[in-house]
């Protein structure tokens, strides 16, 4: 039997190898410090619990105390060098991360366009494998904390690929209102709707193979989705997100429409609005696409599900998507997912678990049968987030079948989601979800 390698060795070996990449940058080189930045943040959060336990109780004094130590020697002798022999070897990368992120601040320039391609291309590392992205207010009360949520204070790394699919940014074109910013900026509770449509009912495609949704009946969708915007913008709701497969492409028009028109008149709109997915053929080949909009009803993008659902025996007819989209709004991140996407089934932990994020919002569908079954699976993907990287999760979930009392679920922001995990049970057209600060 093969010895086991000792964890010591573990560190050493990937600081060596951080030595070595280290040693072809240069710390004057300003457009190289986001490389810089992202490779030591790879190796310090890559490496096992186990290795990095004791970071939790060094105090952020400390850090800070040898932050300025290492700043001063960058100064003088600009060496991006970690010993890995020390026994503080860990403690040291991240000094030199913190010290090189103080270094970024000053020259941070602030990105104006608002095309992903062009976004991304500013925010991505040379090598490719990484964005680096500039917080605008920073992770509060860091003592104590795990090293993934208090690695970094002005930035944040997040991978170009996860889970095999390509990671993709977007930005709200219009400002956020002076209101939204200013209430995000000091940490204000904000609040989110999720709407519903009371009396919903599918119709699948006939036959016993793989399903699509060719269909909705038991409700009259424009003046619900009217009605659910007026409510949104009267709660200032920051966000507005209706439950997967209960739209059409006639309702996406109607939510369109009313976001235009009323975002015509006085009073505030929301950061994003996600509608309820549909089944939709885009080219040649079937999609669940939910187009995700801004509070004018222009298009910020549309979001195509990767991860097949069942109902009964039948399995969903859709092309998987590619790509994760990230949203960037006044001060926040916010990734999007369809509902078995986010879940966590046992097998294998959902890609959006390498994501620091702010926000996770989830439209999801799942027979009245097992709705607390697939909230369960989104609570434990949202707990291991809210673990990580503080991250605050929103589900919305409506069966394809009407019944009696509940309309739907929602996991509302959470501070424990697997303390209850099966969310709160909605029975009206719209569900006031407030968001406390992070």
């Amino acid at each position: 039997m093969t010895d086991l390698i000792p964890i010591g060795d573990t560190v050493a070996a990937r600081i060596g190898a951080l030595n070595e990449r280290l040693q072809l940058a240069d710390i004057d080189d300003i457009d190289a410090l986001p490389d810089v930045l992202a490779a030591i943040h790879e190796v310090v959060t890559g490496l096992p619990r186990v290795a990095v336990q004791d970071f939790d109780a060094v105090s952020e004094g400390e850090i800070r105390r040898r932050v300025a130590r290492r700043r001063q020697l960058l100064g003088t002798t600009g060496s991006l060098w970690v010993d890995p022999d020390s026994t503080d070897a860990l403690l040291e990368a991240i000094v030199l991360m913190r010290a090189v992120e103080e270094i970024m601040v000053q020259f941070d320039r602030a990105i104006e366009s608002d095309r992903s391609d062009e976004l991304e291309d500013a925010c991505r590392t040379r090598d490719g494998r990484h964005y680096v992205l500039r917080r605008v207010r920073g992770p509060t009360d860091l003592s104590g904390k795990p090293l993934l949520r208090r690695a970094l204070l002005a930035h944040r790394v997040i991978p170009t690929r996860a889970g095999g699919l390509r990671v993709r940014l977007y930005r709200s074109r219009p400002m956020a209102s002076a209101a939204a910013a200013r209430r995000l900026r000091a940490a204000e509770q904000r609040s989110f709707g999720a709407a519903f449509f009371p009396g919903m009912n599918v119709i699948l495609s006939p036959g016993d193979g793989d399903f699509t949704i060719q269909g909705l009946t038991g409700f009259d969708a424009a003046p619900l989705i009217a009605q659910q915007i007026r409510d949104a913008r009267r709660e200032a709701c920051s966000g507005l997100v209706w439950a997967e497969l209960t739209m059409d492409g006639q309702s996406v028009d109607v939510v369109r429409a009313e976001l235009a028109r009323q975002g015509m008149e006085n009073g505030s709109r929301p950061d994003f609005v996600v509608t309820g997915s549909r089944h939709e053929r885009v080219g040649d080949t079937m999609r669940n696409v939910a187009t995700v909009m801004d509070g004018t009803g222009e298009l910020l993008f549309d979001l195509f599900k990767w991860a097949r659902f069942n109902i009964g025996p039948r399995w969903e007819g859709i092309t998987a998507g590619s790509e994760i989209p990230l949203l960037i709004t006044e001060g926040q991140l916010s990734v999007m997912a369809i509902c078995r996407d986010f879940l966590d089934d046992g097998e294998q932990e959902p890609p959006y678990c390498r994501l620091d994020v702010d926000l996770a919002i989830v439209p999801s569908m799942a027979p009245a049968s097992s709705t607390e079954a697939t909230m369960m699976g989104h609570a434990a993907t949202a707990q291991t987030m809210r673990h990580r990287y503080a991250t605050q999760t929103l589900v919305v979930l409506q069966p394809p079948e009407a019944a009696p009392g509940s309309v739907g679920r929602v996991l509302p922001f959470p501070d424990r989601p697997l303390a209850a995990p099966q969310g709160q049970s909605v029975d009206a057209s719209w569900h006031l979800c407030p968001l406390a600060p992070r």
